[in-house]
């Protein structure tokens, strides 16, 4: 059975400020960009420990698409995926605080 996939706040402002960002440049990437990410997402549904582990005394995960990194953490006893940040790896990582706050 899939887990379900919630999606922070802090996440959906990552996605929107990527798509906003690329939108400007190139709006077909900025597209195909964004179903990507989600496509990437959807998988963690089913297989949600895909990712690595981020910081051992977190329980958040990292997971790559390109130059981006999505963060989310595994919520077993929910069956849930929440997604935290998706960042681009010229960025810094989100913080603990950042993490913590989601």
């Amino acid at each position: 059975m899939n887990y379900e996939l919630f999606w922070t706040e802090p996440a959906l402002c990552d996605l929107e400020k990527i798509d906003r960002y690329l939108r400007r440049r190139n709006p077909a990437a900025a597209s195909k960009l964004g179903e990507e990410i989600l496509a990437r997402i959807r998988v963690l549904a089913s297989q949600p420990e895909l990712g690595r582990i981020y910081d051992p005394e977190l329980p958040y995960r990292v997971w790559p698409h390109k130059s981006y990194r999505i963060f989310y953490r595994v919520k077993p006893h929910e069956r849930v995926v929440e997604i935290s940040h998706i960042r681009h790896a010229a960025r810094d990582n989100p913080t603990l605080d950042d993490l913590l706050t989601d």
